[in-house]
């Protein structure tokens, strides 16, 4: 939730939220395997990009994610998405580790 102050938004948040501009594979609750961009994460989250409709409550397997130097590299997480907002066909995702 977003509190405004003078002409300054402040976010409420648990954990600091870094940018992130690498990809990260998924496997989704159908079995679908996709390679989502990561808008930025945390230690409870991420925010990623889809051309693939998603929906509250859908359970995404984290496979790897690309790092910095380009390599890729395991990942044992699961997320749940907890909201979707859609702009111009694509999918801005929040995603909560479980």
């Amino acid at each position: 939730m977003a509190q405004t102050y003078g002409n300054a938004l402040m976010e409420k948040r648990k954990h600091k939220r870094i940018q992130y501009g690498r990809t990260v594979n998924v496997v989704t609750d159908s079995g679908d395997k996709l390679k989502l961009e990561v808008l930025d994460y945390s230690m409870g989250g991420m925010g990623l990009v889809s051309y693939v409709e998603f929906t509250p409550g859908n359970v995404l397997e984290f496979e790897s994610i690309m790092t910095l130097d380009g390599q890729e590299r395991p990942l044992e997480l699961k997320g749940e998405v907890v909201h979707v907002q859609e702009q111009f066909q694509e999918y801005a995702l929040g995603v909560s580790f479980m």
